[in-house]
Protein backbone atom coordinates (compact mmCIF):
# COMPACT_ATOMS: atom_id res chain seq x y z
CA UNK A 1 0.00 0.00 0.00
CA UNK A 2 2.59 2.51 0.77
CA UNK A 3 4.79 1.45 -2.14
CA UNK A 4 1.12 2.52 -4.24
CA UNK A 5 1.48 5.99 -2.42
CA UNK A 6 4.83 6.55 -3.57
CA UNK A 7 4.12 6.11 -7.06
CA UNK A 8 0.94 8.23 -6.55
CA UNK A 9 2.83 10.92 -5.22
CA UNK A 10 6.14 10.92 -7.66
CA UNK A 11 3.19 10.94 -10.62
CA UNK A 12 1.56 13.69 -9.39
CA UNK A 13 4.71 15.34 -8.83
CA UNK A 14 6.08 13.87 -12.47
CA UNK A 15 3.27 14.75 -14.80
CA UNK A 16 2.51 18.33 -14.23
CA UNK A 17 6.67 18.46 -14.94
CA UNK A 18 6.02 16.59 -17.91
CA UNK A 19 3.37 19.14 -19.31
CA UNK A 20 5.09 21.91 -18.27
CA UNK A 21 7.83 20.81 -20.35
CA UNK A 22 5.32 20.10 -22.92
CA UNK A 23 4.46 23.20 -23.17
CA UNK A 24 8.13 24.68 -23.16
CA UNK A 25 8.22 24.10 -26.83
CA UNK A 26 5.23 23.41 -28.81
CA UNK A 27 5.18 23.06 -32.24
CA UNK A 28 4.08 25.83 -34.12
CA UNK A 29 0.05 26.30 -34.86
CA UNK A 30 -0.75 26.66 -38.74
CA UNK A 31 1.92 24.42 -39.98
CA UNK A 32 0.75 21.52 -41.98
CA UNK A 33 1.07 17.75 -40.74
CA UNK A 34 4.31 15.83 -41.10
CA UNK A 35 7.69 15.79 -40.58
CA UNK A 36 9.66 19.04 -41.69
CA UNK A 37 13.52 18.02 -40.53
CA UNK A 38 14.95 21.16 -42.49
CA UNK A 39 12.58 23.66 -40.67
CA UNK A 40 13.09 22.20 -37.20
CA UNK A 41 16.77 22.34 -37.89
CA UNK A 42 16.54 25.90 -38.88
CA UNK A 43 14.68 26.86 -36.18
CA UNK A 44 17.10 25.40 -33.36
CA UNK A 45 19.62 27.01 -35.21
CA UNK A 46 18.76 30.34 -35.87
CA UNK A 47 15.65 31.38 -33.19
CA UNK A 48 13.09 30.78 -35.65
CA UNK A 49 9.84 32.65 -34.68
CA UNK A 50 6.24 30.59 -35.24
CA UNK A 51 5.74 33.66 -37.59
CA UNK A 52 9.07 32.84 -39.16
CA UNK A 53 8.40 29.38 -39.53
CA UNK A 54 5.23 29.69 -41.43
CA UNK A 55 6.45 31.74 -43.70
CA UNK A 56 9.66 29.74 -44.39
CA UNK A 57 8.07 26.22 -44.97
CA UNK A 58 6.50 27.10 -47.90
CA UNK A 59 9.42 27.99 -49.64
CA UNK A 60 11.07 24.66 -47.78
CA UNK A 61 8.14 22.46 -49.64
CA UNK A 62 8.56 24.72 -53.05
CA UNK A 63 12.89 23.63 -52.71
CA UNK A 64 11.83 19.85 -52.36
CA UNK A 65 9.38 20.05 -55.37
CA UNK A 66 12.89 20.65 -57.40
CA UNK A 67 15.54 18.66 -55.49
CA UNK A 68 13.34 15.04 -55.27
CA UNK A 69 12.79 14.79 -59.39
CA UNK A 70 16.55 15.81 -59.12
CA UNK A 71 17.76 12.79 -56.83
CA UNK A 72 15.45 11.05 -59.33
CA UNK A 73 17.19 11.98 -62.34
CA UNK A 74 19.75 9.16 -63.20
CA UNK A 75 21.52 11.05 -66.20
CA UNK A 76 23.52 13.60 -64.03
CA UNK A 77 27.12 12.16 -62.58
CA UNK A 78 27.55 12.68 -58.72
CA UNK A 79 29.25 16.47 -59.39
CA UNK A 80 26.98 17.37 -61.89
CA UNK A 81 23.63 16.38 -59.64
CA UNK A 82 25.61 17.92 -56.43
CA UNK A 83 26.41 21.19 -58.66
CA UNK A 84 22.81 21.32 -59.51
CA UNK A 85 21.73 20.68 -55.72
CA UNK A 86 24.12 23.83 -54.38
CA UNK A 87 22.16 25.77 -57.12
CA UNK A 88 18.72 25.20 -55.70
CA UNK A 89 19.83 25.59 -52.24
CA UNK A 90 21.31 28.51 -52.15
CA UNK A 91 18.35 29.86 -54.14
CA UNK A 92 15.98 28.89 -51.30
CA UNK A 93 18.01 30.26 -48.96
CA UNK A 94 18.61 33.72 -50.95
CA UNK A 95 14.06 33.47 -50.53
CA UNK A 96 14.81 32.37 -46.62
CA UNK A 97 16.42 35.05 -46.19
CA UNK A 98 14.26 38.20 -46.17
CA UNK A 99 12.33 36.51 -43.41
CA UNK A 100 15.35 36.29 -41.32
CA UNK A 101 16.40 39.23 -38.74
CA UNK A 102 19.82 40.83 -39.33
CA UNK A 103 21.61 38.26 -36.35
CA UNK A 104 19.74 35.48 -38.15
CA UNK A 105 21.10 36.38 -41.32
CA UNK A 106 24.41 36.48 -40.17
CA UNK A 107 23.80 32.87 -39.27
CA UNK A 108 22.83 31.79 -42.41
CA UNK A 109 24.96 33.53 -44.02
CA UNK A 110 28.10 31.31 -42.66
CA UNK A 111 25.73 28.45 -43.38
CA UNK A 112 25.59 29.77 -47.33
CA UNK A 113 29.36 30.46 -47.40
CA UNK A 114 30.59 27.10 -45.97
CA UNK A 115 27.67 25.08 -48.36
CA UNK A 116 29.40 27.03 -51.26
CA UNK A 117 32.26 25.91 -50.08
CA UNK A 118 31.79 21.78 -49.91
CA UNK A 119 31.05 22.49 -46.47
CA UNK A 120 27.86 20.66 -46.45
CA UNK A 121 26.61 17.04 -46.54
CA UNK A 122 27.15 14.69 -49.33
CA UNK A 123 24.75 12.00 -50.68
CA UNK A 124 25.55 8.64 -51.44
CA UNK A 125 25.88 8.02 -55.36
CA UNK A 126 22.98 5.72 -55.33
CA UNK A 127 21.53 4.97 -58.71
CA UNK A 128 18.14 3.38 -59.73
CA UNK A 129 18.24 -0.21 -60.06
CA UNK A 130 16.54 -0.13 -63.13
CA UNK A 131 17.69 2.36 -66.28
CA UNK A 132 14.68 4.21 -66.89
CA UNK A 133 14.08 4.98 -70.91
CA UNK A 134 12.93 7.80 -72.63
CA UNK A 135 12.25 11.38 -71.33
CA UNK A 136 10.07 10.95 -68.37
CA UNK A 137 12.08 12.35 -65.69
CA UNK A 138 14.00 14.53 -67.88
CA UNK A 139 10.23 16.49 -67.97
CA UNK A 140 9.78 16.22 -65.00
CA UNK A 141 12.94 17.90 -63.50
CA UNK A 142 12.55 20.34 -66.54
CA UNK A 143 8.84 21.28 -65.30
CA UNK A 144 10.19 21.47 -61.40
CA UNK A 145 13.12 23.88 -62.79
CA UNK A 146 10.73 26.17 -64.66
CA UNK A 147 8.13 26.46 -61.98
CA UNK A 148 10.46 27.46 -59.08
CA UNK A 149 10.38 30.69 -58.11
CA UNK A 150 13.75 31.19 -56.68
CA UNK A 151 15.34 30.70 -59.09
CA UNK A 152 16.43 33.68 -61.68
CA UNK A 153 15.86 33.33 -65.33
CA UNK A 154 19.33 32.82 -66.11
CA UNK A 155 19.70 30.03 -63.44
CA UNK A 156 16.89 27.85 -65.20
CA UNK A 157 17.81 28.37 -68.33
CA UNK A 158 21.97 27.25 -67.00
CA UNK A 159 19.43 24.29 -65.07
CA UNK A 160 17.72 23.03 -68.18
CA UNK A 161 20.95 23.12 -70.50
CA UNK A 162 22.61 20.79 -68.21
CA UNK A 163 19.50 18.59 -68.22
CA UNK A 164 18.51 18.33 -71.56
CA UNK A 165 22.12 17.99 -72.50
CA UNK A 166 22.57 15.44 -69.48
CA UNK A 167 19.78 13.53 -71.24
CA UNK A 168 20.49 13.70 -74.41
CA UNK A 169 23.91 12.20 -73.85
CA UNK A 170 22.64 9.34 -71.61
CA UNK A 171 22.75 6.41 -73.38
CA UNK A 172 20.83 4.17 -71.07
CA UNK A 173 17.75 6.18 -71.66
CA UNK A 174 17.32 4.40 -75.11
CA UNK A 175 15.87 7.67 -77.00
CA UNK A 176 14.11 7.33 -79.79
CA UNK A 177 15.10 9.32 -83.04
CA UNK A 178 12.12 11.39 -82.48
CA UNK A 179 13.29 12.46 -78.83
CA UNK A 180 16.95 12.84 -79.53
CA UNK A 181 15.43 15.59 -82.20
CA UNK A 182 13.24 17.37 -79.78
CA UNK A 183 16.41 17.53 -77.05
CA UNK A 184 18.75 18.97 -79.48
CA UNK A 185 16.21 21.39 -80.76
CA UNK A 186 15.53 21.98 -76.80
CA UNK A 187 19.53 22.46 -76.34
CA UNK A 188 19.57 24.66 -79.62
CA UNK A 189 16.95 27.15 -78.28
CA UNK A 190 18.56 27.48 -74.28
CA UNK A 191 22.03 27.97 -75.90
CA UNK A 192 20.78 31.22 -77.75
Amino acid sequence: MRNYRLAAMAAALWIPGLMFAQAEAPACAGLPPGKHSLLERMTAQFGLTCEQELKIEPLLHNEESVTKPLLKFSSFSREQQQEVMLTIKLAARRQIRQYLTAEQQKGMDAEVESVSKGGGKKKSDAKAAAAPTGLGLEEELSAAIVKYAALTPEEKKSMLLKVKTAARNDTALQLTAAQSDQLDAEIRDLKK
